[in-house]
């Protein structure tokens, strides 16, 4: 019978009125991997906090081998076996490889020997080396190198170098290797492979599946779908805060609560409706936005491998894809906030390319971030007067424009009613309309929407899409990434679809709306257990 190593029952966990995790649970035996997957927001890397010590729990227990451990801290869990890795890689960049590994060395050692008596025995061994002191300090040398021997090229001849001289995907195994240097009982990976091109995910794939026939316990968050299929035992899917699958690989990515987590489920519209939305504008459209063949980058890592999408004036165009396909890149692409290492951004057929992002927002281009950013300490006017700076300059003549723009506030009735009201104190659903009312105000020709949809009750999602398919009645062309399929081919009229940086599928609404490929792209289709 498994020996029972976590046992976690009720997690909750609020920010303010967003719930994080809403009585949670998990289990892990001895010698299992467990992945966790789940839509954007929907829990995973709370979990993870939660369970690791770096956030407090609101409410329920948690159990490692037995004991007690919620109202421990991050230091004490890490020295009774709970070690993790971050979705951001964080190595030490100034020291050199060998000394990230030592210091995972450090764990249990240092948290035996905390408080003031502890901390007296580290000094004195400091300046006072002991036999019994330099024979574990070369005990802890000697599982440094062995850890890096067991990265083969990546790390071993590397271990006096600066952790910042290491490519990427190598910090990414230094940091997987520092958490293994603190000899964990169960470890914590967040995104393991985040940033990682297909032959390194295969190589850490590889690497994985060792530490797993070695018996170490593992729980494994992941967007590559294809690799926490094939690595897990079992796998737990994430909504909303909440568990709404769980069990083999296979079984879950069939699960039809999963499948709609992630693609969305298709609009309740009359007939009529779903055809007027799916009708491509009757002549073809002139190009407004257009990207050329872009590379992207973060660091040395590449997110879009020549990456070329349009939206023609009036249209309504969605990018969709799964979590980590590069659709908020594309978004900050387009607004300035990040320079493609290759390739054009054009505006009306002129390259805008080099133009920073307020010269582009005064050509015409709005947007609606993602998790809507909205002032919210400012009131309801004052946010809607933002949106007007661009073309209307500061002060009272900006506030006159504001109360007699009714194209806005017709659009907007609710926000109407509470001009007065702060903005944080809005529903999600009302700061998104918020947002959207900030953009309008700049007059723009194009508004580029980030997930629109994102953490909203399916009540504010059909509002939201209403509201959007309004805008674009009165001449606004719409550029909406979202992660929602069903839900954004429902209102558009062209869509593409991103995995991995690069483009698998283009056509209109009601080609993709039918197209099976769409789930493959999400969720890896028949080809999921191979990398």
């Amino acid at each position: 019978m498994a020996t029972r190593l976590l046992e976690a029952s009720g997690l909750s966990k609020s920010f303010g009125g967003l719930v994080a995790l809403r009585k949670f649970s998990i289990r892990i035996d001895e010698g299992e991997t467990v992945g966790v997957i789940g839509p954007n927001g929907a829990g995973k890397t709370t979990l993870f906090n939660i369970l690791s010590g770096a956030e407090k729990l609101d409410s329920g227990k948690i159990l490692l081998r037995g004991r007690e451990i919620a109202r421990l801290g991050p230091d004490r869990r890490a020295a009774l076996g709970m070690v993790r890795t971050f979705q951001a890689g964080r190595c030490f960049a100034n020291l050199s490889v060998e000394e990230n590994l030592l210091i995972g060395g450090q764990t249990g050692r240092i948290a035996s020997r905390s408080g003031f008596l502890g901390g007296a025995v580290e000094l004195a061994q400091a300046f006072f080396p002991f036999g019994a002191f330099r024979r574990e300090e070369s005990g802890l040398k000697l599982r440094a190198e062995a850890i890096a021997s067991s990265f083969g090229e990546r790390l071993s001849p590397r271990l006096a170098d600066p952790a910042y001289s290491l490519s990427y995907a190598n910090r990414r195994r230094l940091e997987i290797g520092r958490a293994l240097a603190s000899k964990p009982a169960l470890l914590l990976l967040d995104e393991p492979t985040a940033g990682m091109n297909p032959s390194e995910t295969a190589e850490m794939l590889e690497y994985l599946e060792a530490l797993k026939k070695k018996g170490l316990s593992m729980i494994v968050i992941e967007h590559k779908l294809p690799l926490i299929m094939r690595l897990s035992d079992r796998v737990i899917a994430m909504d909303e805060g909440e568990k709404i699958a769980e069990g083999g690989p296979l079984d879950v990515s069939r699960n039809a609560q999963v499948i709609e987590a992630y693609l969305g489920t298709p609009r309740e519209v009359s007939p009529a409706k779903v055809s007027a939305a799916l009708a491509v504008p009757p002549a073809i459209p002139t190009p407004l936005l257009k990207l050329d063949s872009v590379d992207s980058f973060y660091g040395p890592v590449q997110v879009h491998h020549g990456l070329s999408l349009e939206v023609g004036e009036g249209e309504i165009v969605c990018l969709l894809g799964g979590n980590a396909s590069g659709k908020s890149t594309t978004m900050k692409i387009i607004l300035g906030l990040l320079s493609p290492r290759s390739g054009e951004v054009l505006w009306k057929g002129e390259r805008i390319t080099s133009l920073s992002t307020s010269e582009r927002i005064k050509l015409g281009i709005a947007s609606v971030p993602e998790a809507r950013r909205i002032f919210p300490e400012m009131s309801v006017e004052e946010n809607i007067l933002m949106g007007a700076y661009v073309r209307l300059g500061a002060g009272c003549a900006v506030r006159r424009e504001v109360r007699a723009d009714e194209r806005v506030l017709a659009l907007f009735p609710r926000l109407k009613e509470r001009l007065g009201q702060a903005g944080g104190t809005m529903s999600g659903g009302e700061q998104q309309m918020l947002a959207m009312a900030r953009a309008l105000m700049s007059s723009p020709k194009l508004i580029c929407m980030d997930e629109p949809t994102m953490g909203l009750s399916p009540l504010f999602v059909e509002r939201v899409l209403e509201t959007v398919s309004a805008l674009n009645k009165v001449g606004v062309s719409i550029f909406m990434v979202e992660q929602n399929a069903h839900q954004a081919l429902g209102i558009a009229h062209r869509g593409y679809v991103l995995q991995n940086g690069r483009l698998v599928l283009q056509g209109t609404a009601g080609e993709l709306l039918n197209d099976s490929r769409i789930r493959d792209a999400y969720l890896g289709g028949e080809q999921m257990m191979d990398i």
